[in-house]
C-alpha cells in the first residue's frame, strides 16, 4: 500500500512560528522525501490571535474554527483506503479537522493516540485556552459548538480510542477536564505506569489487537511531550517521567505493521527548541521506521 506525507502548520498558541515550523523542518530532517512517497504540500493553518474567547475559553477561537474547516476540506480528497499519510504537524489541534475528514472519507475509524497529555479538556477548564488542550475531548462530541460544527460533528466513539502515556491526571482533573472513566468504558487507556508495569511491546500489541477485533482502520498519533524532557526537550509541554524512545519504538511497533492502519501523525516538536537539529533527526528516524515497517 503506497504512502503520502502532508503537513500541518499550525500552533494553537498564538504565536507565529512554534510548531507552524515543524512540516519544513521535518522535512529537512527525514529520509520521507526521498522515499518515492507522494507529497501533498502544507496546509496553512494560523492561529495567531493571542486573545481568549470569553464565551469558549479557547485562544484564537475564530481561528480555531477556520484552522479545522480549512484541515477537514484539505485531507479530504488526499485520504484513501488503498493509502497511508504521514501527517507532519504542528499542534495536536489538527486532529480535530483531521479527525474529521477522516469519518468523511473512509467512515468509522480509531486511534492509538500516544500523549503525555489526556487532551480531554474544553475551552473553559483548559488551563491555557488552548486548542491543543481539547482535541481527543473534541473529536468525541464534547467542545465549543463551533469547533464541532466547522469539524461536523463528532468523529470518533469512545471504543475507537486507546489512549497511551498520559502523565496528566491530577493536574487535569484539578481544573475539572473530562476523564477517561466519564466516557464509555469501551474507551481504553493506560498511562505511563501502566505501559511499563505490562511492557511497551505488550501494550502495543493489545492495542492492535482491539483494532483488529473491532475491524477498525486506525490512526498512530505521537505528540512528542509523550517523551521524557530528558530525550526529547524540542516540546513546549514539558512533563516528567516520560517515556523514551526504545519504550516509545517497542509500543508502536505492533500498531505500525498493522494492515489496518491509515498512517502516522506527529505533533508538537518545536523546532525552535532544537538548536542543533538533533530532536527532528531522531523524530525523523521514528517516521522513517513506520513507514518502512508497512510499505
Amino acid at each position: 500500500m503506497p504512502w503520502s506525507m502532508a503537513g500541518v502548520a499550525i500552533d494553537s498558541a498564538g504565536i507565529a512560528g512554534g510548531t507552524e515550523l515543524t512540516p519544513a523542518a521535518l522535512r529537512r530532517s527525514c529520509r520521507l522525501p526521498r522515499m518515492a512517497i507522494t507529497d501533498h504540500g502544507d496546509v496553512f493553518a494560523p492561529v495567531h490571535d493571542q486573545r481568549r474567547d470569553p464565551r469558549s475559553g479557547l485562544v484564537g477561537h475564530r481561528e480555531v474554527v477556520a484552522a479545522t474547516e480549512t484541515i477537514r476540506v484539505a485531507f479530504q480528497p488526499w485520504l484513501q483506503p488503498d493509502r497511508r499519510t504521514v501527517v507532519l504537524g504542528g499542534c495536536c489541534t489538527l486532529m480535530i479537522g483531521l479527525g474529521a475528514a477522516t469519518r468523511d472519507r473512509i467512515g468509522r475509524f480509531g486511534i492509538a493516540y500516544i500523549d503525555g497529555h489526556l487532551d480531554l479538556y474544553d475551552g473553559e477548564s483548559s488551563p491555557s485556552g488552548e486548542a491543543a488542550d481539547v482535541p481527543l475531548a473534541t473529536i468525541l462530541g464534547h467542545g465549543d459548538p463551533d469547533v464541532l460544527a466547522a469539524a461536523g460533528g463528532a468523529s470518533l466513539s469512545p471504543d475507537g480510542v486507546y489512549l497511551l502515556g498520559y502523565r496528566d491526571v491530577l493536574q487535569a482533573r484539578g481544573h475539572g477536564s473530562l476523564m477517561p472513566e466519564d466516557f464509555d468504558p469501551a474507551f481504553r487507556h493506560a498511562d505511563t505506569p501502566a505501559i511499563r508495569a505490562a511492557g511497551p511491546a505488550k501494550m502495543g500489541a493489545a492495542a492492535r489487537a482491539h483494532f483488529d477485533q473491532l475491524d477498525l482502520p486506525f490512526w498512530l498519533f505521537l505528540d512528542v511531550d509523550a517523551l521524557d524532557p530528558d530525550v526529547f526537550p524540542a516540546t513546549d509541554a514539558l512533563i516528567g517521567d516520560g517515556l523514551d524512545w526504545a519504550e516509545v519504538e517497542a509500543m508502536a511497533g505492533p500498531l505500525a505493521g498493522s494492515p489496518r492502519l491509515l498512517g502516522l501523525v506527529v505533533t508538537c516538536y518545536n523546532p525552535e527548541k532544537d538548536p542543533d537539529g538533533g530532536c527532528g533527526r531522531r523524530l525523523g528516524r521514528f517516521i522513517e521506521s513506520v513507514v518502512e515497517a508497512n510499505p
